[in-house]
């Protein structure tokens, strides 16, 4: 819809070559899965951001594949800057949030030994740049008397800490 792989470099890398076509099964697997995160994620951020009825509305436009109303297309372009996209870091928190761990048929599993690296400081990162973009879209939906009525959830303005509080 609004990202997609090519988002998740520089900070929000992710290490998953995104636009090579001859691909190995991996490759392919990876790219699914991040895929599957950005699908999900992508609209749990714009329920919280813009509520119910208005991120529906939202959705359907960006489904409909026209690109003929300013309204819309003013908030899709705040939302898909590069290196600068609060969805991105949305997804990219929820994905390293759960990087690591696998379903086994006899439970959750880490994917490797105990020698892993504490993903709290990019968890941490990656929670507040968004919050900080997100201060900058509640501006600019307060200030445009034409997304009257978006909802926008306090959680997404509130900065976590070593503690995840």
């Amino acid at each position: 819809m609004i990202i997609d792989g090519s988002y998740f470099t520089g900070l929000l890398s992710l290490g998953i070559i995104w636009d090579i076509d001859d691909d190995s099964i991996t490759r392919k697997a990876e790219r699914d899965n991040l895929q599957s995160y950005i699908d999900l994620y992508e609209r749990k951020f714009l329920r919280m951001v813009l509520g119910k009825s208005m991120s529906r509305e939202f959705i359907e436009y960006l489904l409909s594949g026209k690109n003929d109303v300013d309204k819309w297309e003013k908030l899709k372009e705040k939302l898909s800057r590069k290196g600068y996209s609060p969805i991105a870091n949305y997804v990219y928190f929820h994905y390293v949030r759960r990087c690591g761990v696998v379903q086994t048929p006899v439970g959750t599993v880490y994917a490797s030994d105990d020698k892993k690296a504490d993903s709290n400081p990019l968890l941490i990162s990656a929670w507040n740049n968004m919050v900080q973009m997100n201060e900058d879209l509640y501006d600019f939906l307060e200030s445009d008397k034409e997304y009257d009525g978006f909802v926008f959830n306090t959680t997404m303005l509130e900065f976590i800490n070593g503690l995840g509080i």
